[in-house]
């Protein structure tokens, strides 16, 4: 059971590079389209961890976690973009998973796109409210006098 779950997230993340990658497929060249794909499978990790983040700063009542500047937080967004890109382009992985797509089984590739865009639409629903309840909660705590 754990290994179906585990293939099905493999799947699901191979599949959200395919979907990237043919939502501009042909207006750069193709080296680019992988780049782009793989930066965009980053953006939806990046905001699941700003999330997370989010949450951990609210549990410890700090603004400790999302207390960066924007260097730091560029450099970790590209530090979390050169693993994807390994993985997803260099290994190949995501580009052999974009060649074979068509070849799944129509069930198969329907419930993929179905749960990329579930996936989709709970990090961001997710997202809006994780910082409305950020902004909400630190307006309430007195500021310090550091």
């Amino acid at each position: 059971m754990l290994k179906a779950i585990f293939q099905f997230l493999n799947e699901l993340y191979l599949t959200c590079f395919t979907l990237f990658f043919r939502v501009g497929i042909y207006r750069w060249p193709l080296h680019v389209e992988f780049s782009k794909a793989a930066a965009l499978v980053t953006l939806i990790e990046w905001f699941i961890l700003l999330e997370i983040a989010s949450w951990i700063d609210i549990c410890l009542g700090t603004r400790f976690l999302l207390n960066v500047g924007k260097w730091v937080a560029v450099t970790a967004f590209l530090a979390l973009c050169f693993p994807n890109y390994y993985v997803l382009v260099i290994r190949g992985h995501g580009v052999r998973f974009e060649r074979e797509f068509n070849k799944l089984e129509k069930s198969r590739k329907n419930l993929l796109v179905a749960s990329f865009i579930m996936m989709m639409l709970a990090v961001i629903a997710f997202f809006i409210y994780t910082k409305s309840t950020y902004q909400s909660f630190f307006h309430i705590i007195p500021k310090s006098g550091f």
